[in-house]
């Protein structure tokens, strides 16, 4: 089940960054993700399974577009399209908000988010050197067509 995360307390906050450090090894701090989702500088949506938190998508708003900050799902429950559902949710907001296009970066050895995000119509638009400890980033864009 998706949920979009609006209003955060401590409780959620301290899942957030427990689920960002189990599958990437790093985070926001749980202070940090509560005061900006509170703020409305991001926004998570996570999938829950049996009110296991598994995976989530979390951006942040930035004048007239969003970033994607990171998405993730946990080892065991990858290959099942969870990831694909929570962009499903992410598209329906964006293309319901006035933000005009979305941004993010992907480590260049990660084909299969590349895939994700190409599947979805994100374009790659360049790179950036040793954005990540010893690997380049890939950067993609999506941009509202009509608008």
């Amino acid at each position: 089940m998706i949920e979009m995360i609006s209003i955060c307390d401590e409780k959620i906050a301290k899942q957030l960054e427990e689920i960002e450090n189990t599958i990437f090894s790093t985070s926001w701090p749980s202070e940090t993700i509560r005061y900006k989702i509170n703020n409305r500088d991001f926004k998570y949506w996570t999938y829950k399974k049996n009110e296991e938190m598994i995976a989530y998508v979390g951006v942040q708003f930035v004048n007239d577009f969003i970033e994607i900050l990171g998405i993730g799902v946990i080892q065991k429950y990858r290959q099942r399209g969870i990831a694909k559902e929570l962009m499903n949710e992410l598209m329906e907001f964006f293309n319901q908000s006035s933000y005009l296009k979305i941004l993010l970066e992907v480590r260049e050895s990660n084909v299969k988010a590349q895939n994700l995000y190409t599947h979805f119509g994100f374009n790659k638009i360049s790179k950036r050197k040793n954005y990540y400890n010893n690997e380049d980033a890939d950067v993609y864009l999506k941009e509202k067509i009509n608008v």
